[in-house]
């Protein structure tokens, strides 16, 4: 609870930003989120607009607004706000928009009868979301005192609480024509809970009454003739009774009806079942309403009888439907005709959402899988050309016969979304004139023969999330996206991609938005810098130890010409010498990050953020100046070397040059060429042994050819074990780590872990990778939280269905790709 002494106690010095909307002719002071505890008083006095939301405001004291009198817009949202003086508003005679949603006023106590008086020509009023406790045993009454002075209120957004008692005031509110009901506590639905409000209504928001099942009286509505918009959705009523309030609106003319979730499991009776068949007696009202809108969502449908769910009076008045979250087949054969009839007279039906529908089972009537698609006893649909977004994405419908879903060949179909589909339904697309396809969740061979079907069409975004697409790329290369050159926005999040091609995205010209997060990328692939009309790049959550100075000086240039947006956060970035210029560019580049402060390493594995490594870039990188030399020196002198050779030059001071040149040359060459004794040393614990054996050794060894050193193999005897595991793992370009329940207890593998980072941090070890097998995560040792920042984790899969997606991970990681893992 907040108190007035604790605001007082807490003064601070602000600036508001102020701004002039030269296209609405409003001056607006933008005083959110600036801590402030009390009303400002040292703004402008000819603000029109007021934004104090989320801020530490607990009152508005006695004439606190009266330097404001051209105010108009006053938001004081998401405050701490639990007391209005009687004259809070006094002086504002010319504001209409008032919103203190979010704040800890209570209905019965904190609105006076004088409250508004100032303010009669408010239109629209937001005090919800205040009422912290629900008062569930007795009936509320509701400050009609204070609110009907408000003749000139058309919305009106407010608490519902569960017996709800609202005055006659309210019905001097005559130009209210919404009233909205989105924190809710209630539990009853009376005929008499809105018989004091006006008959203007014309759009009503009940959303989100969970606390309690709502029982409802079926003249609830009848006060509203004239309503255009039923909003219930998540309101605990059941779909049945939701349905006979439409009683009022027979016959009539309506925007929406969403009736979405209101029907939960918890919920199970004779009277009124989840598992709900739709009868054409629980749909006889609605039917013969003319409705643009409706949302039936989430309310547990597993069928419909015929002449019901799709027998509306007037289909042709239809949008939007939305089935969303149920659980049954859209059609079948002995329905096959209903809705057919429905689809043709569903004339401006533009959107259909089918989506996370789950139905398995087998039809009855159901046809041969051989029968031909256009025969009589074939189960098909045509849908309606008017139809411009298709949403039938996480169904399982593995019915049989399968079902088709038919698309005219002069369709309007813009928006398909099949992602994570599991069925036996099929469409049928004669012309593809799609300009956004979401196909989540499907293996790449799938998306690449979808793709083919786009050329030269006016397709603008894809969304292949977790599609494989990286196999996709191995097997096709550039041709992968070659058809798609209208394309503005490509989605290939979570494919393990670790590479790409030369020209993989050349063919997208027009490239604007693209997403790589949750990849396998080491680096900004380097081709993005032939494209100049990205303005948003998501690179998150891939294997990032810096970003290269094309890519950064690439996304500055972009930055100039449209603005950029980088998304960089979640990646294995490392502070060292090499990467100074980076550090520096993340906080001084006017590029838009999503951080300014991102996870790093430095050399010797400590973890700080970007931002502490650019304040203290002398101290920490103070030894690199002569390592940044040498750098840029090879560098230098390597251009000299072929200028010096090309023009035959032999100067005194050339050859002192060349020297030079030669020994950091030479330097360099012997790093590169470091020889391994093993490509993999592999430390385990316990009953592992069988598995690396029988397993592991057989991939690696016979079929990727790699060589091995495992310490039960190939240890002498008589040799000092600590000794030989330490050069064994200095002779080894990798490491792995088996970690099993056992591990837990080795000391032998935590001397290799230790042995492991120092080599990892004197660069010659290249990789260390955990392999966690027969344990949790969180079970892993303490011990290896120091070495997460340049390891790479392989979680073994229970599930054999998933065993060749790790072995291509663990191939990948030792071999670079120079194995081809199928």
């Amino acid at each position: 609870m907040c108190f007035v002494v604790q605001c007082a106690e807490l003064p601070r010095l602000f600036e508001c930003d102020i701004q002039y909307d030269s296209n609405e002719k409003v001056t607006i002071a933008y005083c959110n989120n600036s801590g402030l505890t009390s009303i400002p008083q040292n703004i402008p006095r000819n603000i029109n607009v007021l934004d104090l939301s989320f801020n530490e405001i607990c009152e508005v004291e006695t004439n606190s607004f009266l330097n404001y009198t051209d105010l108009q817009v006053l938001n004081l949202t998401n405050n701490k706000l639990n007391s209005l003086s009687r004259k809070a508003f006094q002086g504002l005679s010319k504001l209409s928009v008032l919103n203190m949603s979010h704040n800890m006023l209570d209905l019965s106590q904190d609105y006076s009868a004088e409250l508004f008086l100032s303010i009669q020509n408010l239109t629209t009023l937001d005090i919800s979301y205040n009422m912290k406790h629900s008062y569930k045993d007795t009936r509320f009454d509701y400050p009609d005192h204070a609110i009907s002075v408000l003749r000139e209120l058309s919305f009106l957004a407010i608490d519902m609480m569960p017996l709800s008692q609202f005055g006659s005031g309210f019905s001097r509110l005559y130009n209210l024509k919404e009233l909205h009901f989105q924190s809710c506590y209630l539990k009853r639905l009376e005929n008499k809970t809105f018989q004091r409000f006006p008959s203007s209504l014309e759009v009503l928001t009940l959303r989100n009454c969970l606390l309690y099942f709502v029982t409802t009286e079926v003249d609830a509505l009848l006060p509203f003739p004239n309503l255009q918009v039923i909003d219930f959705s998540g309101t605990f009523m059941h779909l049945m009774p939701a349905l006979q309030l439409l009683n009022p609106y027979r016959y009539a003319n309506m925007t929406a009806i969403n009736f979405g979730r209101v029907s939960y499991p918890m919920r199970d009776s004779s009277e009124l079942p989840f598992s709900l068949t739709i009868t054409s007696d629980i749909i006889k009202h609605m039917k013969t309403i003319c409705v643009e809108n409706l949302d039936l969502s989430e309310n547990g449908i597993v069928d419909y009888e015929p002449g019901s769910l799709f027998s509306f009076d007037r289909p042709e008045c239809l949008r939007h439907l939305s089935f969303k979250g149920n659980r049954f087949v859209l059609y079948n054969l002995e329905k096959r005709d209903e809705i057919n009839f429905f689809f043709k007279k569903a004339m401006r039906l533009k959107y259909l959402d089918y989506s996370f529908n789950a139905v398995n089972y087998n039809m009855k009537k159901s046809v041969t899988s051989n029968m031909s698609l256009l025969s009589a006893d074939a189960s098909y649909v045509f849908l309606p050309t008017s139809l411009e977004k298709l949403d039938i994405s996480y169904t399982v419908l593995n019915t049989v016969p399968a079902v088709w879903l038919i698309v005219p060949k002069n369709n309007n179909l813009k928006f398909l979304d099949i992602s994570y589909s599991n069925t036996t339904l099929f469409m049928s697309i004669p012309n593809i004139q799609l300009t956004t396809f979401i196909s989540a969740g499907t293996r790449y061979d799938f998306a690449w023969h979808e793709l083919k079907k786009f050329q030269n069409s006016s397709l603008k975004s894809i969304v292949l999330k977790n599609a494989h697409i990286n196999n996709g790329i191995r097997k096709y290369g550039d041709r992968f996206f070659k058809d798609l050159a209208s394309l503005v926005s490509l989605d290939i999040s979570q494919n393990d991609i670790w590479y790409f091609t030369d020209e993989l995205l050349k063919p997208m010209t027009n490239l604007t938005y693209l997403y790589l997060s949750q990849n396998l990328l080491p680096s900004v692939p380097i081709q993005l810098i032939g494209h100049s009309y990205i303005n948003t790049l998501d690179v998150r959550n891939n294997l990032l130890t810096r970003v290269s100075s094309t890519i950064t000086n690439w996304a500055d240039r972009m930055q100039e010409i449209h603005g950029m947006t980088l998304n960089l956060d979640g990646n294995a970035f490392e502070c060292n010498c090499d990467t100074i210029d980076f550090i520096r560019w993340i906080q001084t580049t006017k590029v838009n990050l999503d951080s300014r402060s991102y996870i790093c390493k430095l050399s010797n594995g400590t973890v700080i953020d970007t931002l502490i490594a650019y304040n203290s870039l002398y101290d920490l990188f103070a030894d690199c100046k002569s390592t940044m030399w040498l750098t840029f020196a090879s560098s230098l002198l390597s251009t000299f070397v072929t200028v010096a050779l090309l023009l035959v030059v032999y100067s005194k001071r050339w050859k002192i040059l060349f020297s030079i040149y030669g020994i950091i040359r030479r330097t360099v060459e012997r790093k590169v060429r470091k020889s391994y004794q093993y490509d993999v040393y592999v430390s385990y614990e316990g009953e592992v042994v069988v598995w690396i054996k029988d397993v592991l050794i057989p991939k690696l060894e016979d079929e990727w050819g790699l060589t091995m050193c495992i310490k039960d193999r190939d240890f002498l005897s008589g040799t000092s074990l600590a000794d030989i595991e330490a050069a064994s793992i200095e002779k080894s370009r990798c490491i792995i780590f088996v970690i099993t329940p056992e591990f837990k207890s080795s000391h032998d593998c935590l001397f290799e872990l230790d042995r492991a980072k120092y080599e990892k941090i004197t660069n010659n070890l290249e990789r260390i990778i955990v392999i966690t097998k027969d344990i949790t995560i969180t079970d892993i040792p303490i011990e290896f939280s120091f070495i997460w920042n340049y390891a790479y984790l392989i979680q073994w899969p229970k599930d054999p269905d998933t065993l060749d997606d790790t072995w291509r991970k663990l191939s990948m990681f030792l071999t670079d790709g120079s194995v081809s893992y199928q």
